[in-house]
């Protein structure tokens, strides 16, 4: 633990679920971060497991990463969708014609090999 990190305590009302009230509670911090919560009248605890927590962020953070891709794709699928009669024309014509074009010169350079092997 680093040296600048300090324990302290802090005094708070809040709802007690085993006393069924509102009582005074002790707030137990390590520098930032909160470490355990006690009630006053019962002195019922709850601690906060950090090891737990990295594991269970981490888990959600991981999944978060591989499902990033399909949210994007779907994003963009809806915002596409929303915007292409906005698109001008020729942004879909035009590379449906130069795949057309290219269609025909690849063609043409086919049946040009099919002539110089068939004749003699």
């Amino acid at each position: 633990m680093r040296q600048d990190m300090k324990d302290e305590e802090a005094k708070i009302m809040l709802y007690c679920i085993n006393c069924d009230q509102e009582t005074n509670h002790t707030v137990h911090y390590i520098g930032n971060y909160l470490r355990s919560i006690s009630c006053d009248r019962c002195s019922r605890k709850i601690e906060i497991d950090r090891r737990h927590l990295r594991t269970v962020f981490a888990e959600d953070f991981i999944n978060r990463i591989l499902t990033k891709p399909h949210r994007m794709t779907e994003d963009m699928k809806k915002a596409i969708a929303v915007l292409i009669p906005f698109f001008p024309k020729r942004l879909i014509t035009e590379p449906l014609n130069v795949l057309k074009e290219i269609h025909d010169i690849l063609r043409k350079n086919n049946e040009g090999k099919r002539r110089k092997k068939n004749s003699p």
